[in-house]
């Protein structure tokens, strides 16, 4: 029997190569909404998942199928519990972005900082003189508070520390300050955390637990002039408490990659605040990263065909 994979959404031609190399035929589907996985899924051996959603009614049609690789990190567009019942593995290439994400976010405290989208239009408006009215900050010497310290938290501490001068201090309660760098401070508390820092970048998995983890109380804590930056998962902060917060000026500005509504309703008052800086959930999009997903998404799709486990599994399947 042909062994299928399913492919919903364009992944680098690199990775289909490698996948029809090593014996898979690719199905593409015309769509990738619900009706539309259930539909194909029935017929196909693996998945490469972008940012479609894997429901329970989309897994309980799927007979034959063995593994979703994941493009990418987070998985909360997958039914893991479903799939776990129904002996689906769940892979997810989690090194092939994180030097993109952790470019966006030194991206975006340098664009914030420096006021550059603003002084770009008045620029271009002819306000020549913009450069003797709106002054930036320099990062030197600040502090950047990171939430969650896995392989992107853990690169962005050292690319501030090392190639900006800034002070990390970290909240992760499953970090150790044995497994940390001398230059990372854990934090206590994430108040604490919230407290101390001119800027905080979020990088947690979208779970129960960290739904809305920064909330109305959390821009209280936070100092007035300091950024949050969201380039891990829309529904980890509470997007109308955060527009309240703009809006009162409780913070100074935030920087958002990710919605808690994707994509976000035109109306979405985020885009009314100046300053605000919104793009489209493209901390991955970058040339390598989109390559190296796609082939360490094909590569876990290869070791299952090949009757072999997967190195990236993200639950143990019993079945």
């Amino acid at each position: 029997m042909v062994f299928r994979v399913l492919v919903p959404q364009k992944i680098a031609q690199e990775g289909i190569r490698l996948l029809e190399e090593n014996g898979a035929s690719i199905v593409v589907p015309p769509s990738h909404d619900e009706a539309t996985l259930v539909e194909y899924v029935s017929d196909v051996d693996a998945i490469i998942a972008r940012t479609e959603i894997y429901s329970e009614k989309v897994l309980e049609n799927a007979n034959r199928l063995k593994i979703i690789a994941r493009h990418g990190i987070g998985v909360d567009n997958i039914d893991v519990k479903a799939a776990t019942k129904y002996g689906i593995k769940v892979t997810n290439t989690p090194s092939a972005n994180i030097n993109a994400v952790a470019e966006l976010v030194l991206t975006f405290m340098l664009a914030s900082t420096r006021h550059l989208l603003p002084i770009d239009e008045a620029v271009r408006a002819g306000n020549f003189d913009i450069r003797n009215q709106l002054f930036g900050y320099e990062l030197n010497g600040k502090t950047v508070g990171i939430i969650g310290f896995g392989n992107i938290g853990r690169l962005i501490a050292e690319k501030c520390r090392l190639g900006l001068g800034m002070n990390i201090v970290v909240f992760d309660p499953y970090v150790t300050a044995e497994s940390v760098e001398p230059y990372v401070e854990l934090t206590e508390s994430l108040e604490d955390l919230l407290r101390i820092s001119d800027v905080v970048t979020l990088h947690v998995p979208y779970v129960r637990a960290t739904h809305h983890l920064i909330h109305k109380d959390s821009f209280q804590i936070m100092k007035k002039d300091a950024i949050l930056i969201n380039a891990a998962r829309g529904g980890v902060v509470d997007e109308k408490a955060l527009v309240e917060a703009l809006m009162n000026g409780e913070i100074r500005g935030a920087c958002v990659d990710v919605f808690e509504e994707e994509p976000p309703k035109q109306e979405n008052p985020l885009f009314k605040l100046e300053n605000v800086i919104v793009t489209p959930h493209l901390g991955a999009q970058t040339y390598e990263a989109f390559k190296k997903m796609a082939i360490d998404a094909a590569n876990e799709i290869i070791s299952v065909k090949n009757g072999n486990a997967p190195e990236h599994l993200i639950h143990p399947v019993t079945t």
